[in-house]
């Protein structure tokens, strides 16, 4: 009997583990929460030293790590139980349109949540680049994106 339950046990918890979950939460997305969607004109230095305060502020009691590719940015994981999820914020290079019209090169923003806890993954992702935009904001309006094909 005991042996059945510790089976149901294990079985349940490998289908936890491989039932994962993932999501993009993105300043390029027009439809994004984060209050604002387009092209930070600002360098890559501020744009690592934003998202690093966002990352220190949203995740004080967790080892971050840098995060080289597919774009420079940082990631943390949290965990509850046996859950983990592991978020990440990227700069992306992009172009956009200044208010004169001219073509400027900047960087916008995205988050990723991946894992088996999205209850804690998908608000911290949400939180974390509502932070990011909020501190790009204050160095940078953001401007309006171009379409991947002006670029």
């Amino acid at each position: 009997m005991i042996q059945m339950q510790w089976m149901i046990v294990v079985w349940l918890s490998l289908s936890l583990l491989a039932a994962g979950c993932s999501g993009t939460y993105s300043t390029r997305d027009e439809n994004s929460n984060a209050g604002s969607s387009g092209v930070y004109m600002i360098t890559l230095e501020d744009a690592l030293l934003v998202m690093q305060d966002a990352m220190e502020k949203e995740f004080p009691d967790e080892r971050i790590e840098d995060v080289l590719s597919p774009h420079r940015g940082y990631k943390a994981k949290i965990r509850f139980l046996l859950d983990v999820d592991v978020i990440s914020v990227y700069a992306v290079p992009a172009r956009g349109r200044a208010a004169d019209g001219t073509m400027v090169n900047g960087y916008s923003f995205e988050t990723y949540h991946s894992g088996t806890y999205p209850l804690g993954g998908i608000p911290k992702a949400k939180a974390l680049l509502e932070r990011v935009v909020a501190g790009a904001d204050r160095l940078s309006s953001a401007i309006p994106r171009l379409p991947a094909s002006s670029a």
